[in-house]
């Protein structure tokens, strides 16, 4: 099984990258991650709030159409303000880095306004630079 040639503590540690990488990328773009306190953040996924007047659900059906990617929505009072990027399971950093590219993509493909770099930004925190 996965899980137990990994180790638990291993996995909870990959995870914990994974989401701070995720978090370096939304940020260095210039978005919102979409938490209230910093100590609450998901090691699963992470939610990034999308500019006024940029709907989240046609940047996640761009992203879709154009890259057969699928990023989760936003729920209740959430829908079409934010989408959510999953960084959870058999996951590993080259998943992480396409994943991160094709929002990006997306994101720019949408004319949503981001800065670039933000897959960059997520690349030097795995390679332990950022």
């Amino acid at each position: 099984m996965l899980l137990e040639e990994e180790g638990l503590a291993e996995v909870f540690r990959r995870h914990d990258r994974h989401a701070e990488a995720t978090r370096r990328a939304v940020r260095a773009w210039g978005l919102e991650v979409l938490c209230a306190d910093e100590r609450e953040h998901s090691s699963s996924l992470t939610a990034v709030l999308m500019p006024d007047g940029h709907d989240a659900d046609a940047v996640r059906k761009l992203i879709l159409d154009r890259y057969d990617m699928s990023l989760g929505t936003g729920l209740g009072r959430l829908a079409g303000r934010v989408f959510r990027i999953g960084h959870l399971g058999h996951f590993n950093d080259l998943t992480l880095a396409g994943t991160l590219s094709g929002v990006e993509m997306g994101l720019s493909a949408a004319g949503v306004p981001i800065k670039e770099g933000g897959t960059r930004a997520a690349l030097a925190c795995l390679e332990g630079a950022g």
